[in-house]
């Protein structure tokens, strides 16, 4: 019997593998509310320590002599959770009630069919600490932030989605061992079906005949999961390059320092070729979870709040960032950046597995959309008998950061409507990046002094659902304090039986100008 922590261990792990494995919109906003609430818009909007990551030019944008000198906050978050599977009332029972109702047969076959090739995602941003300061005359600014980035996306085949969701009574298996000890020809390899009742007396699904077996990279072809917790030390610089009567040129850089947490990197494209999956993390020992415990190892046992405040990453980096913005007759803005240009060394407890064939699969599959509540027999992933066999790799893995282009338009209005336009282009497939470009519309209204509302709709990004997104801000009447609140989608509240789900907030209430 293994430990109730082993099998809390499971179960996060087996979620973030299989159905929250990646990442939505927060890579192209951070934790800024504000470009929450605009869809995304943000290349020219954002200011001081909320521009890092974003386009850091605008740290040395200064507009008049009221603008503040210092800019400091604490706690900003960005937490969202979409699928193209789930619906908002599903996706809400999954997250929050952990009831045990189970899904019979029809329930599976039904699941099977929403998750094939279809999106999930989990994104969070949340800065712990940022600075800004603007220094005198045309210095520019700088600014440093301390933020954790959580980024995971998974797409999965119709042969993954059954797997999931039948285990080892899927079809691609022609032999059922079943609770009794009989072996039996599985009706689902033919076409058929199975009754309720057998499918909770199968335990394993296998071929007599090994030669029968096929690959992994021809039976996964299509399916993504991939998984970053990263901590960054960000610092950057903006300053003014040119100034005219009618023209200002500002520029700026950043570079950031990466402590890696997790990764989990598994992809198979459409030709049939297999990229090795890559597992390591920090906080989740990979032998327990992917071996079940039957490897020896050394792991950091120390309590999980003193690994948060000082880890030990499984991996370091180092990331750039530049930007540029052009101020036309002070009210419209044209705006570029390059974002996380670099790459991180996994060099911590890396696990793999290769090409191999697939002839063995344990456990009933997942038999509810609450996937925390799941326990080690749904799905054997690893150890004896698993469908996956694990290996330490030796040496380090070198992986890409999620590399992205924003590029971005706006024009404000008496100080009243400002309204804009972005696109971010992902540079290449590594793990938390955008799977395709994201376009944006959105702009801020402000008809008091103290408050401001913000909206837009998007497209794009990791899937192809149109969003619309709603913010609020309210400023102290001296502007030394400001707290704000947005959500990515605001429909989706309001269509809790649809096809797809948005479930976000993203809100900063430490936020202080001087």
């Amino acid at each position: 019997m293994k430990s109730y922590k082993e099998n809390i261990y499971f179960s996060l792990t087996f979620s973030l593998l299989l159905l929250f494995s990646n990442q939505i919109y927060a890579q192209s906003e951070g934790s800024v509310y504000s470009v929450t609430g605009r869809g995304g818009v943000g290349t020219t909007f954002v200011t001081d320590y909320q521009a890092i990551g974003i386009n850091p030019a605008n740290i040395g944008i200064k507009k008049n002599y009221r603008d503040p000198k210092f800019t400091f906050g604490l706690l900003e978050g960005n937490v969202a959770f979409s699928s193209e599977a789930i619906n908002t009332n599903e996706l809400l029972g999954a997250m929050t009630n952990f009831r045990t109702d189970r899904f019979d047969y029809a329930k599976r076959e039904e699941a099977i069919n929403k998750f094939s090739n279809n999106s999930t995602n989990v994104d969070a941003n949340v800065m712990l600490f940022g600075f800004s300061w603007r220094m005198p005359k045309k210095y520019g600014g700088i600014a440093f932030s301390v933020r954790d980035r959580v980024s995971t996306y998974t797409v999965t085949n119709p042969f993954t989605a059954e797997l999931i969701f039948m285990g080892a009574a899927s079809s691609y298996f022609p032999k059922l061992k079943m609770a009794n000890g009989d072996i039996i020809d599985n009706p689902r390899h033919t076409g058929g079906t199975l009754t309720d009742d057998q499918l909770d007396q199968v335990q394993a699904g296998f071929f007599e005949n090994p030669d029968d077996e096929q690959s992994f990279s021809s039976v996964l072809d299509g399916t993504k999961m991939k998984s970053t917790w990263i901590r960054e030390f960000n610092f950057s610089y903006g300053g003014q390059l040119l100034e005219t009567y009618d023209l200002s040129i500002y520029g700026g850089f950043g570079v950031r320092y990466l402590q890696g947490l997790l990764i989990m990197d598994f992809d198979v494209n459409q030709n049939g070729e297999f990229q090795s999956p890559v597992f390591s993390s920090s906080f989740v020992n990979p032998v327990d979870v992917l071996t079940n415990g039957l490897v020896e190892d050394d792991f950091d046992s120390r309590p999980l709040s003193e690994k948060l405040v000082n880890p030990k990453p499984a991996g370091e980096g180092f990331g750039l960032d530049f930007g540029l913005t052009f101020v036309i007759k002070r009210n419209l803005k044209i705006g570029v950046a390059l974002n996380n240009y670099g790459e991180m060394n996994w060099t911590g407890q890396i696990y793999s597995v290769g090409d191999l064939t697939l002839g063995r699969v344990n456990g009933q599959g997942v038999d509810n959309y609450n996937i925390f509540v799941q326990n080690e027999g749904t799905f054997q992933l690893a150890g004896s008998n698993s469908a996956v066999e694990w290996e330490k790799k030796e040496g380090n893995q070198r992986v890409d950061l999620p590399t992205t282009i924003r590029v971005g338009a706006s024009y404000e209005f008496f100080r009243l409507v400002h309204v804009g336009v972005d696109v971010i282009i992902p540079q290449n497939d590594a793990p938390g990046n955008l799977q395709k470009p994201l376009y944006a519309i959105g702009g801020d209204f402000k008809p008091f002094k103290t408050l401001s509302f913000s909206t837009g709709f998007n497209i794009g990004g990791n899937n192809d659902t149109f969003k619309l997104p709603i913010g609020v801000t309210y400023s102290a009447r001296k502007g030394f304090y400001e707290v704000g609140i947005s959500t990515h989608d605001i429909l989706s509240y309001f269509s809790l039986s649809g096809n797809s789900s948005t479930i976000s907030i993203a809100a900063a209430a430490l936020r202080f100008k001087l």
